[in-house]
């Protein structure tokens, strides 16, 4: 197995570089809420909100993901038309 060490360097750089960008927007406050920092405003979400928020998305993300398993069998049997 090969690896190339400059290309892993700048992954993790671009990597680290996102994070302080995702550090930068969302700022939690010691109060409980979380403050996002947009272009031009500022909104502040409680944190239990936020985690809520969160928790949703995970979860419909899951069920999205997951095949269905109830499917209808259709007859081959005419309407009663005939």
């Amino acid at each position: 197995m090969e690896v190339d060490f400059e290309r892993a360097k700048r992954a993790l750089a671009e990597l680290t570089e996102a994070l302080e960008m995702c550090r930068g927007v969302v700022i939690p406050d010691h109060t409980g809420t979380l403050r996002v920092r947009m272009d031009d405003r500022v909104v502040e979400i409680p944190a239990l909100w936020a985690g809520a928020g969160l928790v949703a998305f995970a979860l419909a993300a899951l069920l999205t993901a997951r095949p269905q398993k109830t499917k209808r069998v259709l007859d081959d049997e005419p309407l009663g038309i005939g």
